[in-house]
């Protein structure tokens, strides 16, 4: 068998679920049995998959430079590329990494996995001139098979398409922070944890909302943000004007920082409204880090008994948690022994080979 995938998510993103994901899969598919054909193109991604280049049957790719607002002229530029490239070589699928329309005169299975439907549930939080959910719908009706990363992204796609029940499988994604960390803390103070984007639907309003009203963690709290690029003007006058300055950090942390964060943590907020699977819920119980999420989309799915839930329209309720997971110690000590049964639960080699049965089944 022999697998084809374009290079498109590796040309938009530097990081990010979708990029972790194709490159944990794509570096453990190489077997006997099955050869990785990989084309990444001029490239910004910055997880390192080239360094796997001689497990490859075929390898193209070079990095390049990120240069901010290409993304649109980069496709644009290098689909041709791919499809010329493809076209002269023998495959037998091809998971394509996004939706791009790539044409290519063969005879091949084509799969797709799909992470989330935020472009379809929250269009208002992207750009007009967007085309995610147009191309999202070309891809499903063109696909042979469709990977979704959940149950909740499995039924989002049920209830938007028609989509056939034998076309479709759930295959979870894996944790790749499986650090053991013996560092001292990166954050001296108490703090809680937010990881990744603010923007709108990731309801990161919310969390200046619970520290201006509860007194303990404006006084003795920090809250980290990691990732997500530095506070806005808008953000900053809203942290400014709720007396917290003193309180919210931004930094960028990638893997080890990462998991010293989560360690050292007395909590990890995920406050988003929707999510296709959420990673950070994972790596949060690995590193022993006790979770409070959203009660909605995939994470009670992902989280299971592993987290305290709340309304993520409700300060309130969320305040209650966090004032249990801070001040209970047999409700945060079982919260953290059930995140470290739950992770296990998910892994990037169980991904990997479903992966791989998925794709024979699809070839019949």
């Amino acid at each position: 068998m022999r697998v084809l995938f374009d290079n498109e998510i590796f040309l938009i993103q530097k990081y990010g679920g979708a990029t972790r994901y194709f490159y944990e899969l794509i570096k453990r598919l190489p077997s006997k049995d099955t050869d990785v054909l990989l084309y990444m193109g001029r490239f910004i991604n910055e997880y390192g998959l080239e360094n796997y280049k001689d497990n490859f049957k075929v390898f193209f790719g070079k990095k390049r430079k990120h240069i901010p607002k290409t993304k649109l002229i980069s496709i644009k530029i290098q689909k041709p590329l791919f499809e010329r490239f493809a076209g002269k070589q023998k495959f037998d699928i091809l998971h394509q990494t996004y939706f791009g329309d790539i044409n290519i005169d063969k005879n091949f299975k084509r799969i797709i996995t799909i992470h989330d439907f935020t472009h379809e549930k929250l269009g208002e939080n992207f750009s007009s001139l967007d085309k995610t959910v147009r191309l999202k719908k070309l891809a499903i009706e063109k696909s042979d098979g469709i990977i979704c990363v959940s149950e909740s992204t499995k039924n989002d796609l049920v209830s938007m398409y028609d989509v056939s029940n034998k076309k479709m499988k759930v295959i979870y994604h894996g944790n790749s922070l499986k650090y053991d960390v013996k560092e001292e803390p990166i954050v001296k103070n108490s703090y809680l944890l937010y990881v990744g984007d603010r923007r709108a639907y990731k309801n990161f309003g919310i969390m200046i909302k619970l520290f201006a009203i509860n007194e303990n963690l404006k006084k003795n709290y920090k809250l980290v943000c990691c990732g997500g690029g530095v506070f806005t003007k808008s953000e900053m006058d809203e942290i400014a004007a709720n007396g917290l300055a003193d309180n919210f950090i931004q930094m960028e942390a990638f893997d080890k920082k990462i998991a010293n964060l989560y360690f050292y943590a007395s909590a990890f907020v995920y406050t988003s409204k929707y999510e296709g699977f959420g990673i950070p819920m994972i790596e949060a119980m690995y590193n022993k880090c006790p979770v409070v999420a959203s009660n909605v989309s995939s994470l009670p799915e992902v989280g299971g008994d592993a987290a305290l839930y709340f309304n993520p329209d409700s300060v309130s309720e969320l305040n209650e948690k966090i004032n249990l997971i801070l001040e209970n110690k047999e409700v945060r000590n079982n919260i953290i022994s059930n995140g470290i049964e739950r992770e296990k639960f998910f892994s990037w080699d169980k991904c990997a080979s479903e992966t791989k049965d998925f794709y024979n089944e699809v070839l019949g």
